[in-house]
């Protein structure tokens, strides 16, 4: 499956109308690994455009009610998930696209949430890839990231909850060095 292909169609079709999450923005942020499907944001009005452009391109859709998304699958191409209103617990609002940055994923400009708002949607979906995640992207980028914006879209005690774990979950590839000074600045940061 060509992920990239299939970014660069999405975001040449749909521009500013949709943000590139999950995967494909961690990457956009931090390249440790690759994803293998496409999760992305669409405002409700602009939703046809990219049904139309999926299934011109032989996607299938449907839609998980239970879920709120809308799923376009392709036998060599993978698999698309599509949401409006929210992503798991966490209601998208135009604001996510007003605090959304411009990034680069394999040579595409591609529209993905800022830093905070990534993280948080990380931390909130809690799986453990996620977190794995959520504890690169602290580990690369923590001068970069707004820390108090996170806790006040979060709750500060779910942050320092999801903060004390990270350490545990960076990758192995980091060694045990970078494990433990991350261990410390965790436990400096968040007593």
């Amino acid at each position: 499956m060509d992920v990239n292909a299939v970014v660069r169609g999405i975001s040449d079709a749909l521009g500013d109308s949709l943000l590139f999450i999950g995967g494909v923005a961690v990457e956009a942020y931090v390249s440790y690994r690759r994803t293998h499907d496409i999760d992305v944001v669409v405002r409700e009005r602009d939703m046809h455009v990219l049904k139309s452009l999926m299934r011109s391109t032989g996607f299938l859709h449907s839609r998980t009610a239970h879920l709120r998304k809308d799923v376009f699958k392709h036998r060599e191409r993978g698999e698309v998930d599509a949401y409006t209103d929210r992503v798991g617990d966490v209601e998208m609002d135009e604001r996510f696209f007003e605090r959304a940055k411009r990034r680069d994923f394999a040579g595409s400009s591609v529209l993905v949430p800022c830093l905070e708002d990534l993280i948080l949607l990380k931390i909130s979906a809690g799986r453990e890839l996620d977190l794995t995640d959520v504890a690169v992207l602290v580990f690369e980028l923590r001068g970069e990231i707004d820390f108090a914006a996170v806790e006040r879209r979060l709750g500060a005690d779910a942050v320092r909850r999801s903060m004390s774990s990270l350490p545990d979950h960076l990758p192995m590839e980091y060694g045990w060095v970078s494990r433990n000074k991350f261990k410390r600045w965790v436990s400096e940061r968040w007593p």
